[in-house]
């Protein structure tokens, strides 16, 4: 890997925020807001794109939440993680 900055990196896990903001990005052009959480060894778009479609291959893969029948933030996310854990 070549860093193309003068000045060199600027953080010493610079490259672990850029993989981290990628990602971020790339579940946010998902049609929807994902609640959850993902573990991603030597993440890239690729790998993001491929899980994406993995998510999306199949319904019972997801669920969508509405969060006006939601009655707060947190109840969103207990509802999402109450699924994961049974």
């Amino acid at each position: 890997t070549k860093v193309l900055n003068p000045e060199g990196l600027r953080y010493d896990d610079e490259f672990v925020r850029h993989k981290i903001l990628d990602a971020i990005g790339d579940m946010a052009l998902l049609e929807y807001t994902l609640v959850g959480e993902y573990d991603a060894i030597a993440g890239s778009h690729h790998l993001n794109h491929l899980l994406t479609k993995k998510l999306y291959e199949d319904e019972t893969n997801y669920e969508i939440i509405d969060l006006e029948e939601a009655s707060s933030e947190a109840n969103v996310f207990e509802m999402a993680y109450s699924k994961v854990e049974s």
